[in-house]
């Protein structure tokens, strides 16, 4: 259900907004009572960007400047409005607006419709937004969005009533169904048929697959395992003495071990006797030691605080750390640097002055500093 939207009365709407007006030259904040007549976006834009209290701001310098989008067109308006007579008439009590001409409506979507309204005497253009659902006003109504001069008018199309520009909007949504310029030909359909068919016969192959796996199982051949293991238990250790009960030779294992074949080629058959040892000759033992190398086994230490590879290592530790800090500290600063650029161009965006966004950055500093005092 679409809800009326009743156009706005004008002579009811101006004048409590321009008695604001001569405000601004004598209070750097403006008064509560504005609050109601502005739409919620720019309610919030100046009471978070009122200016702050000087008693050597020009008149371009005033809460007024705030009124308008545009940074470059916000003192241009201040300065123009000081120039204006916003006195009601001694007589009548009431503000002369002149003539007043309401320019048209336009639907930006669904639920955002707004009206232009300019006053050609005063050479200054109001732009209201139909607002439902106020929390900080009354009822539903028009409410101002923006006021700018006449020079700064964006050149866009307005229309005479609410209902038109509804229509305008909807027909510009709805997407027109463009008409096929070449059709394709009959053959061409019968081909493409012919396609899918192939490619339905495709994806049925997989339909026809068995639900197990085709793939033979393979038998595991235990008896190589259990000769590649049996290997390790025939292992003389280096530090233990030979024994007799060892015996290396090809037909007891399918594999080979590096120890093994070590220990067989310093004792090999052809130099030991196939004689029980208790009597192999007194020679021939006397031989065996000359020929056989002096084995030193040397236990490991453990490293010393004070040796120079521990302090070489400390060292090391200290620089890497000392680097991670380094590249943590810059990466922070780069960040930092990063945030305030993309809120200057957000805040640009919106109409926000470069001292303005200054201004509000001194005023964070200045937060951080209490912060810093009550920890």
């Amino acid at each position: 259900m679409v809800n009326f939207i009743p156009p706005p009365v004008l002579p009811e709407l101006l004048p409590p907004l321009l008695a604001h007006i001569p405000v601004a030259f004598t209070s750097p904040q403006p008064p509560p009572s504005l609050y109601p007549l502005l739409s919620p976006i720019l309610r919030q834009r100046l009471r978070l960007l009122g200016m702050p209290s000087s008693s050597n701001s020009s008149v371009e310098e005033t809460w007024l400047s705030l009124l308008t989008w545009s940074s470059t067109a916000g003192p241009k308006l201040s300065a123009h409005l000081a120039t204006q007579d916003f006195t009601p008439h001694p007589a009548s009590g009431e503000l002369e607006l002149g003539e007043i001409d309401l320019k048209g409506f336009q639907r930006l979507d669904k639920e955002t419709i707004k009206a232009c309204v300019q006053l050609p005497e005063r050479s200054i253009e109001a732009i209201y937004l139909w607002i439902a659902n106020d929390p900080d006003g009354e009822d539903d109504g028009w409410r101002i969005m923006e006021l700018h001069l006449l020079s700064d008018s964006e050149r866009t199309e307005w229309y005479p009533t609410v209902g038109e520009a509804d229509e305008a909007f909807y027909s510009r949504s709805a997407k027109p169904v463009l008409p096929v310029a070449n059709p394709i030909p009959s053959y061409a359909n019968d081909t493409l048929r012919v396609d899918n068919n192939d490619d339905d016969d495709y994806w049925d192959m997989y339909d026809r697959t068995p639900a197990r796996s085709p793939m033979a199982l393979q038998k595991v051949d235990q008896m190589a395992d259990d000769d590649y293991y049996s290997q390790y238990d025939n292992t003389q250790p280096v530090m233990e003495p030979e024994t007799s009960s060892v015996k290396s030779s090809p037909e007891h294992s399918r594999y080979t071990n590096p120890l093994t074949m070590q220990h067989s080629s310093s004792y090999s058959p052809t130099s030991v006797s196939s004689t029980p040892p208790t009597a192999v000759s007194a020679s021939f033992l006397i031989d065996k030691e000359e020929t056989l190398p002096e084995v030193v086994t040397h236990a490991p230490r453990p490293i010393s605080p004070g040796s120079p590879s521990s302090a070489k290592s400390s060292v090391d530790k200290l620089e890497e750390a000392a680097s991670l800090n380094m590249q943590a500290e810059t990466g922070v600063k780069q960040h930092i640097s990063t945030s305030i650029k993309s809120l200057y161009r957000l805040s640009k965006s919106v109409g926000i002055a470069r001292e303005e966004f200054e201004r509000l950055l001194q005023t964070e500093i200045a937060f951080l500093e209490m912060m810093d005092e009550d920890e």
